[in-house]
């Protein structure tokens, strides 16, 4: 991993653990956390493009976030009483980072963030019921995307 990309990968980390803390505590991932967030990405992201000269990597990032956003997206139109609002929106950056470091393997990477997430969230609840708090009415699934996320950037 290039230092740009490092420094991309910190900016996203420190992001999902803040908005992982307001999702747990609120059930809400707040509209200018997520905009600071995707504003911050790709500012670094075309300096990087820019300077490391492959530009062609930011429209990797942009069908990354139209992926990951509006695969869900579609699942919240198909069922929106099981992902909220703040998931899809959340998506975006998320998938804009995957895109970016991914390249042309993003529709993969995408796919397997979702997956991570989806376990890592499953996971949750079933400890959560072995130790006796019973099943919560809502989940905030924000942190189970933002750390599938961190994975997939930091592995690709």
């Amino acid at each position: 991993m290039d230092p740009a990309q490092a420094v991309a990968l910190a900016w996203m980390t420190l992001w999902i653990v803040a908005l992982s803390i307001v999702d747990l505590h609120g059930r809400r991932l707040p509209d200018p956390m997520v905009a600071i967030l995707l504003a911050g990405l790709v500012f670094l992201d075309a300096a990087a493009a820019v300077s490391g000269g492959r530009p062609g990597s930011l429209l990797w990032a942009c069908a990354g976030a139209l992926a990951y956003g509006g695969l869900l997206f579609t699942v919240r139109e198909l069922a929106p009483s099981g992902l909220g609002g703040g998931d899809v929106k959340l998506a975006v950056p998320l998938g804009w980072q995957i895109g970016f470091a991914a390249g042309g393997g993003f529709p993969t990477a995408v796919l397997t963030a979702l997956v991570l997430a989806c376990l890592f969230a499953l996971v949750w609840q079933v400890l959560g019921r072995l130790r006796g708090h019973g099943w919560p009415q809502t989940l905030a699934f924000g942190p189970w995307l933002g750390a599938a996320a961190v994975i997939v950037v930091s592995i690709t």
